[in-house]
């Protein structure tokens, strides 16, 4: 059986209440997580968890980002074994130029420890060309290793700065469900933002939670703001 590790980064200034539910998610589905409390940069501290790990397989999740069912964690973790592959949600960089590249991101992510060494050890660390873990999909697509995305099914509000486009894919948001197998919150800095994740957690935990009244991330007609339209 292979070694699962994850781990979680949060920050001095995570409201404790963020961590509080996010470790109760975690204790519901019985999935151990190593947590870090660490001012240090996102990507670098990916780099030195990734490097120190003896785990076959290296997961993380976000501090704003918690799985909906351990059976879909599961599947994501059968997959990149059976498949010696990565998979994460499906994201792009909109800040960056051309806005249309589709990554596995590390708010929620699975990658065999070989498949990383196979890659070159490419660095989570973001550069002009690619946002924090974006690095991983392109050296795959160089080298033509196949990974999934787990693409958004709904989300719950607007950014402050509109809907972020999804390549040709949709649109996500705050409060996004990616493939019914993780909610992840984005923006929990923002004070509204933090009590939704607060209480979509305690509808997890309690096993109330439905996305029924979310806003499909595929629509076509979609009549808010679009970040960068």
């Amino acid at each position: 059986m292979s070694k699962v590790e994850f781990s979680t980064l949060y920050w001095d200034n995570t409201p404790p209440d963020q961590m509080r539910v996010h470790r109760a998610v975690m204790s519901k589905f019985d999935i151990d997580v190593r947590y870090y409390e660490e001012n240090t940069a996102h990507g670098s501290w990916l780099d030195r968890v990734t490097a120190a790990s003896t785990a076959d397989v290296i997961g993380f999740f976000d501090s704003d980002c918690v799985p909906l069912s351990k059976e879909r964690v599961q599947a994501c973790i059968d997959y990149v074994v059976k498949n010696d592959s990565f998979c994460g949600i499906a994201q792009v960089a909109n800040h960056l130029l051309p806005r249309t590249h589709v990554y596995a991101a590390p708010a929620f992510f699975l990658i065999t420890r070989n498949c990383w060494e196979r890659l070159g050890r490419p660095s989570f660390v973001h550069n002009p060309r690619s946002d924090v873990g974006e690095e991983i999909t392109r050296a795959a697509e160089i080298l033509g290793q196949r990974f999934r995305c787990l693409y958004p099914d709904s989300f719950e509000r607007e950014p402050r700065e509109g809907l972020w486009p999804l390549g040709n894919y949709g649109y996500y948001g705050i409060g996004t469900v990616f493939d019914q197998t993780v909610y992840h919150l984005y923006q929990g800095r923002f004070a509204g933002n933090l009590q939704l994740f607060i209480q979509r957690c305690e509808e997890i935990v309690a096993g109330t939670f439905s996305s029924a009244g979310h806003t499909s991330a595929r629509l076509f007609d979609y009549a808010g703001r679009i970040a960068g339209v």
